[in-house]
């Protein structure tokens, strides 16, 4: 047998090392949505790779006030329009969790005595990393603060865009990184965009969520003031009550906006003072409320909205003749 020359030899080792080098450093991977002609025979979707240093188990979890901070009590198919005739109020915030923005947005709901739903991305934890695990901890954080956390996919595409394998390789990831950090999936989604087709709603029922939507928006993506977010969210508030009946609802913001944060404690007190006058009035109150199950029809939490209401005109007869009497 003729002997292989050594610089062919040599050759050979030099691009196995390149190739061995470039494969060990493989880390996650995602695509954007490919333009494909209808007709066209589409390839095999590209995988969403989970990161090879990944976040610690949920053996790291605090223990946490609320037992059910991922919606498991909710049936999964359902999608929640976010509509309400009664005047119920639910705050969700969407994309984060943010370093910058909500650690204060949580301080500020403490002072306000409320609590939210939270739909978060999953890109910004799940690694270990600095950065994603100080939002690793803001999202255990969230839940010590008695939240509810809902998930926003990994990469917040649309997903009426993305072939069934594509929806369902983001919604794995993203389960897989939410549940080591908090020790629990979740079961609610926020689609992004709020796009949805029948097919997605249908896979999303089959792989176990149930889709919130939302009825009230200030328009935080828009503006850049919290006098406009407040100033939009009352006008939508006013116009369904005119086009539909809708007097309360689930409302949609954004914790990775500064003006956002801002119009929250703005938006709570505008909502106390139009109190005064239903009280006047002998009217239902606004209700700034804490659990999904007032939007859903046939589902009462332990409290009823009438008996919050109770309890709320009796808070609303004292602050409203504190202010009276200033």
């Amino acid at each position: 047998m003729a002997r292989i020359p050594w610089k062919v030899r040599l050759s050979c080792c030099a691009l196995a090392m390149v190739g061995g080098g470039s494969l060990a450093g493989a880390s996650e991977v995602s695509t954007a949505p490919m333009a494909i002609a209808p007709s066209a025979i589409r390839p095999a979707p590209a995988p969403v790779v989970e990161p090879v240093h990944s976040e610690p188990g949920p053996a790291h979890v605090v223990p946490i006030p609320n037992p059910d901070v991922t919606g498991l009590r909710f049936p999964s198919g359902l999608t929640i329009p976010g509509g309400t005739k009664h005047r119920a109020i639910l705050f969700t915030f969407d994309d984060g969790p943010s370093r910058r923005t909500t650690p204060r947005l949580l301080d500020m709901l403490d002072e306000l005595g409320i609590r939210a739903v939270f739909f978060v991305k999953s890109e910004s934890f799940g690694n270990a990393n600095p950065w994603e695990r100080e939002h690793a901890e803001i999202l255990r954080e969230i839940v010590r603060r008695g939240h509810t956390v809902g998930n926003h996919t990994e990469t917040h595409r649309q997903l009426p865009l993305l072939r069934n394998a594509e929806i369902e390789a983001e919604l794995a990831l993203s389960e897989r990184k939410i549940e080591r950090v908090l020790g629990s999936r979740t079961r609610l989604i926020r689609p992004p965009g709020g796009a949805l087709s029948h097919r997605v709603e249908q896979l999303l029922g089959e792989n176990g969520y149930t889709s919130v939507m939302w009825a009230l928006y200030g328009g935080d993506l828009e503006v850049r003031t919290p006098e406009e977010v407040v100033r939009t969210f009352f006008r939508v508030l006013e116009r369904r009550e005119q086009d539909t009946g809708d007097r309360g609802g689930i409302v949609l913001m954004h914790d990775t906006k500064q003006h956002s944060l801002d119009a929250v404690p703005r938006l709570v007190r505008a909502l106390q003072k139009r109190n005064c006058k239903l009280l006047a009035n002998g009217e239902e109150l606004y209700d700034i409320v804490d659990d999904l199950g007032y939007f859903i029809p046939g589902h009462e939490p332990d409290e009823t909205l009438e008996e919050r209401q109770e309890a709320l005109r009796e808070r609303a007869e004292r602050a409203c003749n504190t202010v009276a009497l200033r």
